[in-house]
């Protein structure tokens, strides 16, 4: 049987001219674009967030000028779109160029819609369908095709941070962690704010974003088994991006304290000036030192020999580093975040500990 979905209590401006739809089905939601990027079982996950309806011959949808919270999908019937200089374009439900919303570029209608039959249509917010859309479109740029969700546990254990953690810590670990049940749209971790705790996802999805140059910018994607709002706890330092839940979900969360003693201090390592020398002057390993400050910094007060990629852009650089050499990593603060970001992706790296 086909998952389905009620339509919700609260219509939009229009609600004098909607009539409920009873049921909205995973395969209806498919034909339409982001969702057809999506499994079954995920849209199934969606399914609440969606408003389904219809309305009689006549009607008017959404008028030219007007605002509107949500995206809209024709399922059947026939709508005219007219636009300022009254020209018509007509949708049919049937169309197989009928795959996107109904004027949906803008959160300000374009043009009016008016029905030129019974039609049935369902609805979603627009702030949901961009969240949707944008962990779709990384999860394609970046070459990772949507999976069965996989078990958080195993991909958490199984990745190269985990080696590095002595046996009897994650033990301690996995008890340490709660769960914690959260909603598609929920701002999980917001820019600048203080870091209290980090987080797995056992279920769902989000997208991580970065105000630049004063614009919000989504910078990647976000599944089951990823660890995040852990740079924040080693580093000290305000939160540097932005988490938001693109699904339903669940998250383990783990406090800063437990962080600390069962995962930061196992990982990272630290080298004083001298083991430096020693290492780059004996080590059967080629060292690099990294320097991880802001280029203002650098350019202040420069370190002779160092490779300089600040702590922000670390982890989108990291493929400019080989796995063939060992980092020791300065800049005070963000030395000890960029060494985590390092072990954490299979990278050697040690901390610079100046002398006191």
């Amino acid at each position: 049987m086909e998952d389905s979905v009620n339509s919700s209590s609260n219509p939009s401006a229009t609600a004098s001219a909607t009539t409920p739809e009873p049921l909205l089905s995973t395969a209806q939601i498919q034909r339409f674009i982001p969702f057809d990027e999506l499994s079954a079982h995920a849209v199934s996950e969606l399914l609440p967030h969606f408003r389904a309806y219809s309305l009689a011959d006549k009607k008017i949808l959404f008028k030219r000028g007007e605002e509107d919270e949500e995206c809209h999908f024709l399922l059947s019937g026939t709508v005219d779109l007219a636009d300022d200089q009254f020209r018509i374009t007509q949708i049919n439900g049937e169309d197989d160029e009928n795959f996107l919303a109904l004027d949906a570029s803008h959160p300000i209608h374009r043009h009016a819609a008016i029905t030129q039959s019974a039609c049935k249509l369902f609805a979603i917010k627009r702030q949901h369908l961009e969240l949707i859309t944008t962990w779709s479109e990384l999860r394609q740029a970046y070459g990772q095709e949507e999976e069965n969700e996989h078990d958080w546990l195993e991909s958490l254990l199984t990745s190269e941070l985990f080696n590095r953690i002595p046996p009897g810590n994650i033990q301690k670990l996995l008890t340490r962690f709660t769960e914690r049940e959260v909603s598609l749209g929920e701002n999980i971790i917001a820019e600048g704010e203080e870091g209290r705790e980090c987080y797995v996802i056992k279920h769902g999805k989000a997208v991580v974003s970065r105000k630049i140059n004063n614009k919000q910018e989504t910078l990647a994607a976000l599944g089951s088994g990823d660890l995040f709002g852990e740079d924040a706890l080693v580093s000290h330092l305000p939160r540097n991006a932005s988490i938001t839940m693109s699904s339903n979900g669940v998250l383990m969360v783990l406090t800063k304290e437990d962080f600390d003693t069962l995962l930061k201090e196992p990982v990272i390592e630290y080298v004083s000036d001298n083991e430096l020398n020693a290492l780059i002057e004996e080590g059967d390993t080629g060292t690099v030192l990294l320097d991880v400050r802001l280029p203002q910094e650098v350019a202040a007060s420069p370190i002779h020999r160092a490779t300089a990629i600040p702590l922000a852009q670390l982890r989108n650089r990291l493929t400019e580093l080989s796995k063939a050499f060992v980092y020791v990593v300065t800049g005070e603060g963000r030395a000890e975040a960029a060494a985590y970001i390092l072990t954490e992706a299979g990278y050697q790296a040690r901390v610079l500990k100046h002398r006191e």
